[in-house]
């Protein structure tokens, strides 16, 4: 198995950037952090790391990744027998995030792309697609100039989000269209998390953070995330770990204890739980990110 940086490097000129990657070798770039990435997968097959997550790809898988998030690893299936068959090939699209946000922001007409952008703070697949239609629009956005490349670029996001095989990767993800009405209490709860998941976080003190009773929070969470708060911190725990398990400086010890876990037998557990590997199997995985 051979694993990659899943991004292509991209050009720094344009509001709309195109690279396309056709060997199996590490990427040398890294994506800015603020740029937004669309990539379709023209051939191959293996496995996505999104942090906590292993999401299986093949062709015309679509991805969205957020200028936040962080560079997720591609894994190809390798024929042996045949290198060149284990290859993956993808093309991508690039683009200022905040940017196409300002331009969009004021547009009912809009509505759907914001919210793909939006969701893709937390890495979106869009599975099922048609593939030779695909490429047929990608090219068409490619070798457009100007202003028309970027319109048929959002004409292609479009079409993209009424597709019904849409899924968030990351666990982060803000769940269903209860949040928005209550999004100042729960931004304050996510963000109280996110900065101290590190330390111990008793239900009273989370509660507090709320003003609500532990009782009443606990009832709220569940109905606003479908997930206990412990669940979710777990969860969030996890994907750190997974984060910090890419630099191989850190001891799985190290990821453990910086992850807000005080004994690595409870940090093993939930690990192989929410990832579907024990942490050595996915720090050998990292490993060999460039293994030939």
């Amino acid at each position: 198995m051979k694993m990659l940086e899943f991004c292509d490097s991209p050009p720094q000129k344009d509001i709309l950037c195109f690279g396309e990657s056709n060997d199996g070798r590490a990427y040398d770039s890294i994506r800015p952090q603020s740029e937004f990435q669309v990539t379709l997968i023209l051939e191959g097959n293996g496995s996505l790391f999104v942090l906590d997550k292993v999401i299986p790809f093949g062709q015309g898988d679509l991805f969205f990744f957020g200028g936040n998030l962080s560079n997720p690893l591609l894994a190809s299936k390798i024929d042996k027998a045949n290198e060149a068959f284990g290859r993956s090939r993808t093309v991508s699209f690039f683009f200022d995030e905040r940017q196409v946000k300002d331009a969009l922001k004021n547009l009912p007409e809009a509505y759907r792309i914001n919210k793909i952008i939006e969701c893709s703070e937390y890495g979106i697949k869009v599975s099922k697609t048609d593939h030779k239609y695909l490429v047929q629009q990608i090219r068409r956005i490619n070798m457009a100039l100007g202003l028309k490349k970027f319109l048929l670029f959002l004409k292609f996001i479009d079409e993209v989000s009424k597709n019904e095989n849409i899924s968030v990767l990351s666990t982060k993800a803000d769940l269903g269209g209860k949040i928005d009405k209550n999004e100042p209490k729960l931004r304050s709860i996510f963000d109280f998390i996110k900065r101290n998941h590190k330390e111990t976080i008793t239900l009273e003190q989370i509660s507090e953070i709320a003003h609500m009773s532990p009782t009443g929070f606990c009832r709220f969470f569940k109905t606003m995330t479908q997930k206990t708060f412990s669940q979710y911190l777990t969860e969030v725990r996890i994907e750190n770990a997974c984060e910090l398990m890419r630099n191989i400086d850190y001891s799985i010890a190290d990821c453990c204890y910086s992850s807000g876990y005080n004994n690595l037998s409870n940090f093993h557990r939930h690990f192989k739980k929410n990832t579907g590997m024990s942490p050595s199997q996915y720090r050998t995985n990292i490993k060999n990110r460039f293994m030939q």
